[in-house]
């Protein structure tokens, strides 16, 4: 499926994990182009296949390591890489960014350093989950968020109101 003539390999290192890279084999062989992604250690390979399996096998190995430096760069794998019952969730650069975005644009999608205007990030010291409210795509309507990260990486979404070209200007 894969060869050295119509592939290509790459790998990133992601701030939230220690010890695992993300890897992305794509085969330009067939058509469509389609690619396969992976958190490994190069022994273990934990396939991306839409669950967050992957990411509870990081938990269970001590991997996964999220503070508030690592917090954001983890909300935009998961929500790249985890089918969510509310449909796709996509973190904004900034409101003014909506009429402009793509939601199937891959590289948008998977960018990792995306920091978005407004952005603020609590933490509850009891429960040790970090609070993120920020811009976002949230299946297709474009809404002020709150997010809950737990320690175990689990993440809920709630949106807070909806937000209107108001909004931009």
């Amino acid at each position: 499926m894969f060869t050295p003539v119509t592939s290509e390999g790459k790998c990133t290192r992601l701030p939230f994990l220690q010890n695992f890279l993300l890897y992305r084999l794509t085969n330009f062989s067939s058509l469509p182009t389609f690619s396969m992604d992976f958190i490994s250690n190069g022994e273990d390979f934990f396939y991306m296949d839409g669950a967050d399996t992957a990411i509870q096998e990081m938990v269970r190995q001590n991997e996964l390591n999220i503070t508030s430096e690592t917090v954001l760069a983890y909300l935009h794998f998961y929500y790249c890489y985890v089918r969510l019952p509310e449909g796709e969730i996509i973190l904004l650069k900034n409101v003014a960014e909506i009429p402009y975005i793509d939601l199937y644009d891959e590289e948008r999608r998977e960018s990792l350093d995306v920091v978005p205007e407004g952005l603020q990030i609590d933490r509850d010291e009891t429960t040790g989950e970090f609070l993120v409210s920020a811009p976002a795509l949230y299946d297709s309507s474009p809404m002020e968020v709150l997010i809950r990260v737990s320690p175990d990486g689990k993440v809920s979404t709630f949106p807070k109101r909806m937000l209107t070209l108001e909004n931009i200007q």
